[in-house]
């Protein structure tokens, strides 16, 4: 929008520190990046690390309004950040609101429903997007993401005149022109009807996948042919003109889910067939045939036979056997391929450790969890605990995991936890043997999905920012919250 270019931002916050007597001394700009976390956005990373690694500067930060520090989903991600700075002894002042950003009971009520405003606003868009989106896939117009192989994307105007083809990385350049699907490279149109009809004289897709992969094919990213790879485009509509939209749905940086098929939008004819439909169902047919061909009982003597010439059983090992469904196949069959080895009477060979390491980590998770408690109480907060949680001052929640270093000479740590629904999540990276964990990183609960599952010496701009050497800073979070109680009571 008009008023929120970064022109207009920095020409508003100039005014403001003008009329102040304030220098900018450094701007921080995120062209064009989405608000809703902070992942994409390495501008507001570069300033928390700045402020928070300590003598940044500067001791003011301006932003223009509450919506342009971020429209976070979890309204106390924005609170979580401006915390740090305020830690740091940085103030922010958000020049075009009129309230003062002054710590008082009024400011906090007001940046609450603001931030709260801006996290509605956004969802408010994203449906508003989608709704645009289907409108248009129902036209036949393509919405982004992959074409797929053997297929490519054209540009045409409003009245459907062919512009100009689209290579990987490429957008269209006009708001009121559209993407089209068409039949891509004549090698990879051959090798698509190929496919269909393998699959439709019986091969599996496996079987077809080491083919590909014999003959040096590649995927339209440049890897090698696997069963999934394959299974993607015989169960495309696309090769037969069919565009259907909506199989998934991603929203507002949540997790990709399935959609129903009531809810799908098709287009039947958006694109030049590839395939005949013929082909398409005899495919479709003949893969059916060889999922329901292979009971139970057949899935377990092929499996006992590969336990039986290579010792031992595994994902890999199940994939890459010619005339065994894939692992995910057994896998629902038997609900997991843990019971699958059951069946066999095949237990995994585990490492013998694993069960010491593991006691190892509960010890020093009730350990941590136990001494902020009575740490916390001792120092005038109300604690409650539930479980492995912490509720301070019945004002927030705390919980602990434990980051367990690999033990092999690299500075890797593991979390093989879910995390937990807190407000406020400690990772205590330890190595097993040491009298005490290496450092501890505090982050919000809202940033545990994105969060990946080992973390290393230097792990990015977020996770360093939030690593402390001790758990002082649990104790100024509560302090904290004690000082608002007072105000606000």
């Amino acid at each position: 929008m008009q008023q929120y270019s970064i022109a207009n931002q920095a020409m508003t916050i100039g005014a403001y520190a003008d009329a102040h007597a304030m220098d900018v001394v450094r701007t921080y700009r995120d062209d064009g990046r989405s608000g809703l976390t902070i992942e994409h956005r390495p501008a507001l990373q570069a300033l928390i690390r700045d402020v928070t690694g300590g003598h940044p500067g500067y001791a003011i930060i301006l932003v223009l309004d509450v919506s342009r520090w971020g429209r976070f989903q979890r309204v106390d991600e924005a609170a979580f950040y401006e915390f740090l700075c305020w830690r740091a002894g940085v103030k922010v002042i958000y020049v075009a609101e009129a309230f003062a950003n002054d710590d008082s009971p009024f400011a906090m009520i007001v940046k609450s429903i603001k931030r709260m405003m801006s996290a509605e606003y956004s969802r408010e868009l994203s449906g508003k997007t989608v709704i645009g989106h289907r409108r248009l896939a129902g036209y036949g117009f393509h919405q982004g993401g992959k074409p797929g192989y053997g297929l490519a994307r054209v540009v045409v105007d409003s009245d459907g005149k062919r512009r100009m083809g689209l290579k990987p990385g490429q957008w269209k350049g006009t708001a009121t022109d559209r993407v089209l699907l068409v039949p891509g490279a004549l090698h990879e149109r051959r090798l698509v009807r190929w496919m269909f009809e393998q699959t439709a004289g019986g091969a599996s897709f496996k079987a077809i996948a080491r083919d590909l992969n014999a003959r040096g094919e590649k995927t339209a990213q440049g890897n090698p042919w696997n069963c999934r790879t394959v299974a993607a485009i015989i169960n495309s509509e696309k090769y037969i003109g069919n565009l259907v939209y909506g199989r998934h749905q991603k929203r507002l940086g949540a997790r990709m889910t399935g959609s129903h098929e009531d809810d799908w939008v098709r287009c039947d004819g958006a694109i030049r067939p590839i395939i005949p439909r013929a082909l398409f169902d005899a495919a479709h047919e003949a893969h059916k045939g060889r999922q329901t061909r292979m009971d139970d009982e057949a899935i377990l003597r092929r499996a006992r036979l590969l336990l039986e010439r290579e010792g031992r059983l595994s994902t890999p090992l199940i994939d890459a056997e010619p005339g065994m469904p894939a692992s995910q196949v057994c896998g629902r069959r038997f609900g997991g391929l843990t019971n699958m080895y059951r069946n066999l009477g095949y237990v995994q060979q585990r490492n013998a450790g694993c069960a010491d390491a593991r006691r190892a980590i509960s010890t020093w998770r009730r350990s941590v969890t136990a001494f902020l408690a009575d740490w916390l109480d001792e120092n005038g907060s109300a604690v409650e605990q539930d479980g492995w949680h912490l509720r301070i001052d019945r004002a927030w929640t705390l919980s602990v995991t434990v980051l367990n270093a690999s033990g092999k000479g690299k500075d890797i740590w593991f979390n093989h936890r879910p995390v937990e629904p807190t407000d406020v999540v400690v990772y205590a990276r330890i190595r097993l043997g040491e009298a005490a964990p290496l450092d501890y990183i505090v982050l919000p609960g809202a940033s545990g999905p994105v969060l990946p599952h080992r973390f290393y010496q230097h792990n990015g701009p977020l996770v360093d920012s939030c690593t402390y050497p001790s758990l002082a800073i649990i104790g100024d979070l509560a302090r904290l919250s004690r000082l608002e109680s007072q105000r606000c009571g």
